[in-house]
Protein backbone atom coordinates (compact mmCIF):
# COMPACT_ATOMS: atom_id res chain seq x y z
CA UNK A 1 0.00 0.00 0.00
CA UNK A 2 1.53 3.33 -0.96
CA UNK A 3 2.50 5.59 2.00
CA UNK A 4 3.40 9.38 1.99
CA UNK A 5 6.07 10.60 3.80
CA UNK A 6 7.94 13.47 3.92
CA UNK A 7 11.06 12.58 1.61
CA UNK A 8 8.78 10.43 -0.78
CA UNK A 9 5.64 10.71 -2.28
CA UNK A 10 3.84 7.31 -4.33
CA UNK A 11 4.19 8.14 -7.44
CA UNK A 12 2.68 6.60 -11.24
CA UNK A 13 2.91 6.51 -14.60
CA UNK A 14 -0.21 7.87 -16.40
CA UNK A 15 -1.91 4.29 -16.89
CA UNK A 16 0.47 1.42 -14.54
CA UNK A 17 1.12 0.63 -11.74
CA UNK A 18 2.62 3.08 -8.97
CA UNK A 19 5.75 3.36 -8.42
CA UNK A 20 8.04 4.83 -6.05
CA UNK A 21 10.09 7.59 -6.68
CA UNK A 22 11.95 10.68 -4.54
CA UNK A 23 10.60 13.93 -5.04
CA UNK A 24 13.38 15.57 -6.91
CA UNK A 25 13.53 18.82 -9.02
CA UNK A 26 12.57 17.35 -11.83
CA UNK A 27 9.63 15.60 -10.75
CA UNK A 28 8.48 18.76 -8.26
CA UNK A 29 8.64 20.68 -12.27
CA UNK A 30 6.61 17.94 -13.89
CA UNK A 31 4.10 18.35 -10.79
CA UNK A 32 4.08 22.10 -11.42
CA UNK A 33 3.20 21.98 -15.04
CA UNK A 34 0.92 19.62 -14.39
CA UNK A 35 -0.63 21.73 -11.93
CA UNK A 36 -0.80 24.83 -14.39
CA UNK A 37 -2.22 22.86 -17.12
CA UNK A 38 -4.40 22.14 -15.23
CA UNK A 39 -5.59 25.71 -13.68
CA UNK A 40 -6.19 26.84 -17.11
CA UNK A 41 -8.21 24.10 -18.47
CA UNK A 42 -10.66 24.96 -15.29
CA UNK A 43 -10.88 28.07 -15.84
CA UNK A 44 -12.31 27.10 -19.24
CA UNK A 45 -14.31 24.57 -17.70
CA UNK A 46 -15.65 26.98 -15.70
CA UNK A 47 -16.08 29.94 -18.73
CA UNK A 48 -18.18 26.85 -20.24
CA UNK A 49 -20.52 26.11 -17.14
CA UNK A 50 -21.47 30.01 -16.98
CA UNK A 51 -22.07 30.42 -20.55
CA UNK A 52 -24.62 27.25 -20.34
CA UNK A 53 -26.00 28.24 -16.87
CA UNK A 54 -28.97 30.41 -18.01
CA UNK A 55 -29.73 27.57 -20.35
CA UNK A 56 -29.63 24.47 -18.40
CA UNK A 57 -30.64 23.15 -14.89
CA UNK A 58 -28.22 22.88 -12.54
CA UNK A 59 -29.00 19.20 -11.96
CA UNK A 60 -28.39 18.63 -15.76
CA UNK A 61 -25.16 20.91 -15.94
CA UNK A 62 -24.04 18.62 -13.16
CA UNK A 63 -24.69 15.37 -14.68
CA UNK A 64 -23.55 16.79 -17.95
CA UNK A 65 -19.91 17.58 -16.67
CA UNK A 66 -19.43 13.80 -16.03
CA UNK A 67 -20.91 12.35 -19.38
CA UNK A 68 -19.19 13.85 -21.63
CA UNK A 69 -15.82 13.93 -20.64
CA UNK A 70 -16.04 10.06 -20.88
CA UNK A 71 -15.78 9.74 -24.03
CA UNK A 72 -12.36 11.50 -24.30
CA UNK A 73 -11.06 8.86 -21.62
CA UNK A 74 -11.85 6.17 -24.25
CA UNK A 75 -9.69 7.95 -26.28
CA UNK A 76 -7.22 8.47 -23.87
CA UNK A 77 -7.24 4.46 -23.05
CA UNK A 78 -7.31 3.48 -26.58
CA UNK A 79 -4.35 5.66 -27.46
CA UNK A 80 -2.36 3.75 -24.08
CA UNK A 81 -3.20 0.42 -25.57
CA UNK A 82 -1.71 0.80 -28.82
CA UNK A 83 1.69 1.67 -27.00
CA UNK A 84 1.51 -1.29 -25.25
CA UNK A 85 0.80 0.46 -21.36
CA UNK A 86 -1.60 -1.71 -19.13
CA UNK A 87 -3.59 -0.68 -16.31
CA UNK A 88 -2.84 -2.06 -12.72
CA UNK A 89 -5.48 -3.77 -10.49
CA UNK A 90 -8.17 -2.29 -8.56
CA UNK A 91 -7.95 -2.64 -4.95
CA UNK A 92 -11.17 -2.44 -2.58
CA UNK A 93 -9.26 0.20 -0.99
CA UNK A 94 -9.15 2.21 -4.64
CA UNK A 95 -12.94 1.24 -5.37
CA UNK A 96 -13.76 2.82 -2.05
CA UNK A 97 -12.01 5.96 -2.44
CA UNK A 98 -13.51 6.35 -5.74
CA UNK A 99 -16.70 6.02 -4.38
CA UNK A 100 -15.86 8.72 -1.85
CA UNK A 101 -14.67 10.88 -4.05
CA UNK A 102 -17.95 10.37 -6.68
CA UNK A 103 -20.00 11.45 -3.73
CA UNK A 104 -17.69 14.20 -2.78
CA UNK A 105 -18.02 15.67 -6.30
CA UNK A 106 -21.45 15.23 -6.96
CA UNK A 107 -21.51 17.91 -3.70
CA UNK A 108 -18.65 19.79 -4.98
CA UNK A 109 -19.88 20.09 -8.59
CA UNK A 110 -24.02 20.52 -7.66
CA UNK A 111 -22.64 23.42 -5.40
CA UNK A 112 -20.38 24.93 -8.36
CA UNK A 113 -23.42 24.61 -11.09
CA UNK A 114 -26.53 26.50 -8.82
CA UNK A 115 -23.56 29.01 -7.70
CA UNK A 116 -22.84 29.63 -11.51
CA UNK A 117 -26.77 30.04 -11.88
CA UNK A 118 -27.14 32.75 -9.15
CA UNK A 119 -24.06 34.57 -9.38
CA UNK A 120 -20.68 36.09 -11.43
CA UNK A 121 -18.10 33.88 -12.22
CA UNK A 122 -15.38 35.75 -10.83
CA UNK A 123 -17.20 35.70 -7.49
CA UNK A 124 -17.67 32.10 -7.34
CA UNK A 125 -14.49 30.75 -8.59
CA UNK A 126 -12.84 33.46 -6.12
CA UNK A 127 -14.56 31.79 -3.21
CA UNK A 128 -13.92 28.20 -4.65
CA UNK A 129 -10.06 29.30 -3.31
CA UNK A 130 -10.96 28.54 0.13
CA UNK A 131 -10.44 24.92 -0.93
CA UNK A 132 -6.32 25.25 0.09
CA UNK A 133 -7.37 26.57 3.76
CA UNK A 134 -9.79 23.82 4.04
CA UNK A 135 -7.30 21.34 3.00
CA UNK A 136 -4.24 22.73 5.09
CA UNK A 137 -6.32 22.24 7.83
CA UNK A 138 -7.20 17.96 7.00
CA UNK A 139 -4.09 17.49 4.56
CA UNK A 140 -2.53 15.75 7.95
CA UNK A 141 -5.67 13.69 9.30
CA UNK A 142 -6.51 12.66 5.62
CA UNK A 143 -3.09 12.24 2.82
CA UNK A 144 -0.52 12.23 5.83
CA UNK A 145 0.53 15.58 3.83
CA UNK A 146 2.49 17.85 6.55
CA UNK A 147 2.04 21.37 5.85
CA UNK A 148 4.93 23.67 6.40
CA UNK A 149 4.32 27.09 7.87
CA UNK A 150 5.54 28.84 5.02
CA UNK A 151 2.89 27.04 2.81
CA UNK A 152 0.07 28.43 5.06
CA UNK A 153 1.28 31.67 4.74
CA UNK A 154 1.20 31.71 0.87
CA UNK A 155 -2.34 30.27 1.48
CA UNK A 156 -3.62 33.09 3.94
CA UNK A 157 -3.02 35.44 1.30
CA UNK A 158 -4.91 33.43 -0.82
CA UNK A 159 -7.96 33.59 1.21
CA UNK A 160 -7.87 36.83 2.14
CA UNK A 161 -7.91 37.71 -1.71
CA UNK A 162 -10.65 35.57 -2.34
CA UNK A 163 -12.70 37.57 0.58
CA UNK A 164 -12.34 40.76 -0.79
CA UNK A 165 -14.02 39.74 -3.97
CA UNK A 166 -17.30 39.74 -2.02
CA UNK A 167 -19.13 42.82 -2.77
CA UNK A 168 -21.74 44.75 -0.60
CA UNK A 169 -24.60 46.89 -1.60
CA UNK A 170 -23.38 50.40 -1.38
CA UNK A 171 -26.54 52.35 0.47
CA UNK A 172 -28.05 48.91 2.52
CA UNK A 173 -24.69 47.12 3.63
CA UNK A 174 -26.06 43.90 2.22
CA UNK A 175 -23.51 41.37 0.67
CA UNK A 176 -24.73 41.01 -3.37
CA UNK A 177 -25.50 37.82 -3.99
CA UNK A 178 -25.57 35.96 -1.19
CA UNK A 179 -27.32 32.73 -2.68
CA UNK A 180 -24.60 32.37 -4.83
CA UNK A 181 -21.73 33.12 -2.27
CA UNK A 182 -22.92 30.08 -0.12
CA UNK A 183 -23.12 27.45 -2.85
CA UNK A 184 -19.52 28.33 -3.30
CA UNK A 185 -18.88 28.43 0.18
CA UNK A 186 -20.12 24.87 0.40
CA UNK A 187 -18.67 23.77 -2.90
CA UNK A 188 -14.96 24.78 -1.54
CA UNK A 189 -15.07 22.65 1.19
CA UNK A 190 -16.37 19.46 -1.07
CA UNK A 191 -13.64 20.37 -3.53
CA UNK A 192 -11.26 20.37 -1.04
CA UNK A 193 -12.34 16.45 0.54
CA UNK A 194 -11.88 15.95 -3.19
CA UNK A 195 -8.44 16.64 -3.81
CA UNK A 196 -7.65 15.02 -0.54
CA UNK A 197 -9.13 11.65 -2.12
CA UNK A 198 -7.34 12.35 -5.31
CA UNK A 199 -4.22 12.41 -3.59
CA UNK A 200 -4.69 9.26 -1.55
CA UNK A 201 -6.67 7.45 -5.35
CA UNK A 202 -3.32 7.97 -6.79
CA UNK A 203 -1.23 6.06 -4.34
CA UNK A 204 -3.56 2.92 -5.62
CA UNK A 205 -3.82 3.28 -9.37
CA UNK A 206 -2.77 5.12 -12.66
CA UNK A 207 -3.20 9.08 -12.67
CA UNK A 208 -5.72 8.25 -15.92
CA UNK A 209 -7.12 5.27 -14.27
CA UNK A 210 -8.06 7.42 -11.21
CA UNK A 211 -9.41 10.34 -12.84
CA UNK A 212 -11.81 7.97 -15.49
CA UNK A 213 -12.84 6.36 -12.04
CA UNK A 214 -14.12 9.04 -10.08
CA UNK A 215 -15.96 10.67 -12.75
CA UNK A 216 -17.68 7.79 -14.19
CA UNK A 217 -18.83 7.05 -10.16
CA UNK A 218 -19.95 10.85 -10.33
CA UNK A 219 -21.90 10.43 -13.47
CA UNK A 220 -23.65 7.22 -11.92
CA UNK A 221 -24.60 9.26 -8.88
CA UNK A 222 -25.77 12.11 -10.62
CA UNK A 223 -28.48 10.64 -13.20
CA UNK A 224 -30.90 9.69 -10.43
CA UNK A 225 -31.38 14.05 -10.45
CA UNK A 226 -32.23 13.92 -14.06
CA UNK A 227 -35.66 12.51 -13.41
CA UNK A 228 -36.16 15.65 -11.28
CA UNK A 229 -35.92 17.75 -14.38
CA UNK A 230 -38.31 17.26 -17.28
CA UNK A 231 -36.47 18.84 -19.88
CA UNK A 232 -33.21 17.05 -19.21
CA UNK A 233 -33.37 15.11 -22.31
CA UNK A 234 -33.89 18.09 -24.47
CA UNK A 235 -31.01 20.79 -22.55
CA UNK A 236 -28.69 17.14 -23.14
CA UNK A 237 -29.48 17.26 -26.53
CA UNK A 238 -29.66 21.25 -27.54
CA UNK A 239 -26.23 21.66 -25.94
CA UNK A 240 -24.53 18.53 -26.94
CA UNK A 241 -21.61 20.61 -28.46
CA UNK A 242 -21.20 23.13 -25.43
CA UNK A 243 -20.87 19.91 -23.24
CA UNK A 244 -18.40 18.16 -25.14
CA UNK A 245 -16.37 20.63 -25.34
CA UNK A 246 -16.93 21.53 -21.31
CA UNK A 247 -16.10 17.37 -21.19
CA UNK A 248 -13.02 17.67 -22.81
CA UNK A 249 -11.56 20.62 -20.81
CA UNK A 250 -12.70 18.45 -17.74
CA UNK A 251 -10.68 15.51 -18.82
CA UNK A 252 -7.75 17.31 -19.34
CA UNK A 253 -7.90 19.21 -16.00
CA UNK A 254 -8.47 15.95 -13.56
CA UNK A 255 -5.87 13.75 -16.07
CA UNK A 256 -3.46 16.60 -15.23
CA UNK A 257 -4.56 17.40 -11.82
CA UNK A 258 -4.41 13.64 -10.74
CA UNK A 259 -0.31 13.50 -12.28
CA UNK A 260 0.56 16.43 -10.69
CA UNK A 261 -0.66 14.90 -6.72
CA UNK A 262 1.45 12.00 -7.55
CA UNK A 263 4.78 14.37 -7.24
CA UNK A 264 3.45 17.20 -4.95
CA UNK A 265 0.86 17.46 -1.85
CA UNK A 266 -2.56 17.91 -2.05
CA UNK A 267 -2.45 21.82 -0.76
CA UNK A 268 0.35 22.88 -2.67
CA UNK A 269 -1.52 21.84 -5.91
CA UNK A 270 -4.96 23.29 -5.07
CA UNK A 271 -2.82 26.09 -4.09
CA UNK A 272 -0.95 26.71 -7.39
CA UNK A 273 -4.32 26.11 -9.23
CA UNK A 274 -5.84 29.02 -7.94
CA UNK A 275 -3.97 30.71 -10.45
CA UNK A 276 -6.97 30.24 -12.55
CA UNK A 277 -8.37 33.21 -10.73
CA UNK A 278 -6.61 35.46 -12.01
CA UNK A 279 -7.52 33.91 -15.98
CA UNK A 280 -11.20 33.94 -15.08
CA UNK A 281 -12.04 37.28 -13.47
CA UNK A 282 -10.20 38.71 -16.34
CA UNK A 283 -11.82 37.17 -19.31
CA UNK A 284 -14.90 36.19 -17.30
CA UNK A 285 -15.59 39.43 -16.62
CA UNK A 286 -15.26 41.11 -20.38
CA UNK A 287 -16.98 37.68 -21.67
CA UNK A 288 -20.36 38.40 -19.15
CA UNK A 289 -19.79 41.81 -18.61
CA UNK A 290 -19.41 41.86 -14.77
CA UNK A 291 -19.19 44.49 -12.50
CA UNK A 292 -16.89 45.56 -10.01
CA UNK A 293 -14.19 44.19 -11.72
CA UNK A 294 -11.06 46.37 -10.73
CA UNK A 295 -12.12 45.22 -6.82
CA UNK A 296 -12.01 41.61 -8.43
CA UNK A 297 -8.78 42.56 -9.72
CA UNK A 298 -7.33 43.33 -6.46
CA UNK A 299 -8.58 40.48 -5.17
CA UNK A 300 -6.68 38.06 -7.30
CA UNK A 301 -3.23 40.22 -7.28
CA UNK A 302 -3.83 39.21 -3.35
CA UNK A 303 -3.86 35.76 -4.35
CA UNK A 304 -1.44 35.91 -6.90
CA UNK A 305 0.73 37.14 -4.19
CA UNK A 306 0.38 34.22 -2.23
CA UNK A 307 0.69 32.02 -5.25
CA UNK A 308 4.26 32.79 -5.64
CA UNK A 309 5.15 32.93 -2.22
CA UNK A 310 3.54 29.52 -2.43
CA UNK A 311 5.44 28.65 -4.92
CA UNK A 312 8.88 29.82 -3.55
Amino acid sequence: MATFGEEGVAASSLYGAPAYAGCGIVRTAMGVIATLISACTLTAKDLCSKAVASRVHPDTSTFASFLFALPFYGVIFLALSFFGQEGGELSRGFLLLVLLRGISDVFAEGCKMRAFDTGDVSLVTGLLSLSPLILTVISPFVTGDRVRASEAVGILFIVVGGLVLIRRDRVTGKVLQPVAILYALVGSVAFALNSALDRLAVGHASAVTSAFSVTLCAALLTLPALFRVPTAAAELGGNARAFLLRGFFETVFMVAKMVALTTLPAHVVVGIMRISMILTVVVGGVWFHEKDRARRIVGTLIMYAGLVFLLW
